[in-house]
């Protein structure tokens, strides 16, 4: 939509966040391989009353050209993770624009210039937020459908970020299995069964009779396995509380195990959920209300794939060789599932060739590529360029 320059207006209350989540509807809407996001857990994840908000400091941005909204973009700075990690990040996310460059590079250097006035030296995404939220620019796999809480986007839009001064950062992978293409050898069982057994090890399910507790329990191994990779941020208490609540409503008890030794101290999670993309696909308007919300509870039962969600071994209990168990486990327990007939795992760090050695060698394929990509905050040149608006 060339023609006008855009301004770029500062996001602010309720009604500005109803005109932020939007935008992305207005963008994708007519793409019937786009799957609309729910608008109540964006407008969550936006809130001033999400748990998260303790150490993050966030700000929202829509771009405008004749007084229609073109695009939009957020920042965020976590206090946490800079602590945690020893850097400098802001991260940038919400990204949506048609294929206009000038509204693109007017957004980035909006965002970069806020974060850089805050004492940001590095900005980092897409993320919504962090780590812990969906992130990652999608730059192969587009013939898939996007699997539950994950990011997807057109192909212009590398283009858009690489031609704004953004270089790669990470990779993440998406891992597909298919059913019959996918399992342990009777070999691979055995040698499994043995390290179980060495390891004095035993699988236990999630119960939902004491879900507060095995949630609490679930995460703390979680945040221990992976608080030592890349881009890891922590997930403090009420963080996981919130979380837990949402997935409550999908979480399929058989799905969700960790391996525990023989007097119950948890060392390895993992967590399956119902992928509920394919029937959020015919929600357009992302709305529950007043039929949707009945429309998908009623789907969760018959979905055909899974999302690998989450996986992890505590610390020094890595070479006990439990991330084969935990993928083996969870194959056979999505295989008992008739319905299911794809699953992915995703996502994992391309830098981890231990966990991804593993998962192809079950007969997984990679499917998926999102990229992250840095860029200095105090872009050279960027400041160059007028941003109309506050």
């Amino acid at each position: 939509m060339p023609g006008a320059p855009p301004e770029i207006r500062r996001v602010s209350g309720w009604n500005g966040r109803r005109v932020f989540v939007d935008v992305p509807f207005r963008i994708h809407g007519g793409d019937p391989g786009w799957v609309p996001p729910l608008r109540i857990s964006v407008h969550d994840r936006l809130s001033p009353r999400h748990p998260a908000t303790a150490h993050q400091e966030t700000a929202l941005w829509v771009a405008y050209r004749y007084g229609r909204p073109v695009g939009r973009i957020a920042a965020c700075i976590d206090s946490l993770f800079n602590q945690r990690q020893g850097e400098s990040w802001a991260w940038v996310g919400f990204y949506d624009t048609f294929d206009d460059p000038e509204v693109a590079a007017a957004l980035f250097d909006k965002a970069c210039a806020w974060a850089a006035e805050r004492g940001a030296e590095t900005c980092v995404g897409p993320a919504n937020f962090t780590t812990n939220d969906e992130l990652g620019l999608l730059v192969e796999g587009f013939d898939d459908l996007p699997a539950l809480l994950t990011l997807q986007n057109p192909r212009y839009y590398e283009e858009l970020w690489t031609a704004n001064g953004w270089e790669p950062a990470m990779d993440l992978w998406g891992w597909r299995f298919v059913r019959g293409q996918v399992g342990l050898s009777e070999r691979q069982r055995r040698a499994l069964e043995r390290i179980r057994a060495r390891a004095e090890v035993r699988i236990r399910s999630l119960h939902m009779d004491s879900f507060d507790a095995d949630v609490g329990q679930f995460f703390d191994v979680y945040n221990a396995a992976w608080q030592d990779n890349w881009g890891f941020a922590p997930m403090p208490e009420a963080e996981i509380r919130h979380l837990a609540k949402q997935l409550k409503q999908i979480i399929r008890p058989e799905w969700a195990f960790g391996v525990e030794t023989l007097s119950g101290h948890a060392i390895g999670v993992c967590l399956a959920l119902p992928d509920m993309n394919l029937p959020m696909q015919r929600l357009r308007s992302g709305r529950i209300f007043p039929d949707g919300w009945y429309r998908l509870m009623r789907a969760r039962g018959r979905v055909t794939r899974a999302r690998v969600w989450a996986l992890g071994i505590r610390p020094g209990h890595q070479h006990l060789a439990l991330g084969p168990i935990l993928y083996g486990e969870i194959v056979a327990r999505l295989q008992a599932d008739p319905y299911i007939q794809t699953a992915e795992a995703s996502w994992t760090l391309a830098s981890n060739h231990r966990i991804n050695d593993q998962i192809e060698a079950m007969g997984a394929t990679r499917s998926k590529v999102w990229r992250l990509y840095q860029r200095p905050a105090r872009l050279v040149g960027a400041s160059a360029r007028p941003v109309p608006g506050s």
